[in-house]
């Protein structure tokens, strides 16, 4: 994994791998570590992320598709 350099990187890696995670039990540590990150953003920030995974994961994965 790359080194992450700011609170946006970690909370979209940390989203990301909640999402890819291969087990529950890790989606549910990772979102519990993405929570604490985003808790020390501002919601702007936050929300921008989101939004930006949400296009990611649209393209990878279009409507229709598994």
């Amino acid at each position: 994994m790359p080194e992450l350099k700011n609170p946006t990187q970690a909370l979209t890696a940390a989203l990301l791998l909640a999402v890819t995670a291969p087990h529950e039990s890790i989606a549910a540590e990772v979102v519990g570590q993405a929570e604490l990150i985003a808790g020390g953003m501002p919601p702007a920030d936050v929300d921008r992320v989101k939004e930006v995974l949400e296009v990611a994961f649209a393209i990878l994965a279009p409507e229709g598709q598994p």
